[in-house]
């Protein structure tokens, strides 16, 4: 994945000897071209698109334009830069509505495994007019990506799901009420990462990280019932441990 190929990076960067020089960045023709304040007025929708991307993880991450359009960032001439790639919206394009899972899954592996297997990639798939969905883009955006929460769940699944569609209205609440079950996950979370003994912390919490990164990764199946379930078995645990700790501890606020 992305961040592993960084940290490798910075290791041996870090190895480089003092005093030695380190290579130059290798310039990147994209964000040379697309950073013109010019596109503003010439493009704003090409200019929101480059500023949406500047303050997004993925700059931070490294993953710049060429990782999800094609074309070559080594060359100036936009011929050459966008190589036949760039703009096309062929069935073969990488950001084509349809592959734009399979482009996300370069880096987002796991949640593409959990998508792969939902009833949203299935209708996907089977359905033949354009830009029918829901892929990656419908609920977190494109350029600068959004986590859903419980304040921004309803919306997004209500964009398909609504009394209007007639498409299981009833789902955007249920997500919201699951979603909001997760908050009291964090306030465990956050109380037993100050009360806990640190040889103690270190296991419990470990466990828990590994819990919560497969209740995401879940969430991409859209199975509400088994997310709902897991969601809970986590809550539990994280409560009965949250109460040892309490009583161990004489008692103490609750978080």
């Amino acid at each position: 994945m992305r961040t592993q190929r960084l940290g490798l990076i910075l290791t041996l960067l870090a190895a480089v000897p003092a005093g030695a020089e380190t290579p130059a960045k290798v310039r990147d023709s994209c964000v040379d071209c697309h950073r013109n304040p010019d596109f503003l007025v010439q493009n704003k929708k090409l200019y929101d698109y480059f500023r949406d991307w500047q303050l997004s993880v993925h700059e931070q991450q490294d993953v710049s334009c060429s990782d999800c359009h094609g074309g070559n960032p080594e060359v100036s001439d936009k011929k050459g830069a966008h190589g036949g790639e760039v703009g096309d919206e062929g069935k073969s394009n990488a950001v084509n509505f349809r592959n734009v899972p399979d482009t996300c899954g370069q880096c987002h592996d796991d949640l593409l495994e959990a998508y792969l297997g939902s009833n949203h990639f299935e209708h996907l798939v089977k359905v033949k007019q354009e830009k029918q969905g829901p892929n990656c883009v419908t609920c977190h955006g494109s350029m600068n990506t959004t986590v859903l929460d419980v304040t921004t769940v309803e919306a997004a699944c209500a964009r398909c799901h609504s009394e209007e569609t007639g498409n299981k209205p009833e789902i955007p609440g249920e997500a919201r009420v699951i979603l909001n079950k997760f908050l009291s996950i964090d306030r465990f979370y956050r109380y037993l990462s100050v009360r806990m003994k640190p040889e103690e912390k270190a296991v419990f919490l470990k466990d828990a990280d590994a819990r919560m990164q497969a209740l995401a990764v879940r969430w991409h199946s859209f199975d509400l019932r088994k997310i709902e379930r897991d969601t809970r078995a986590l809550v539990d645990l994280m409560k009965e441990k949250r109460d040892a700790v309490r009583d161990r501890s004489g008692g103490g606020a609750r978080p």
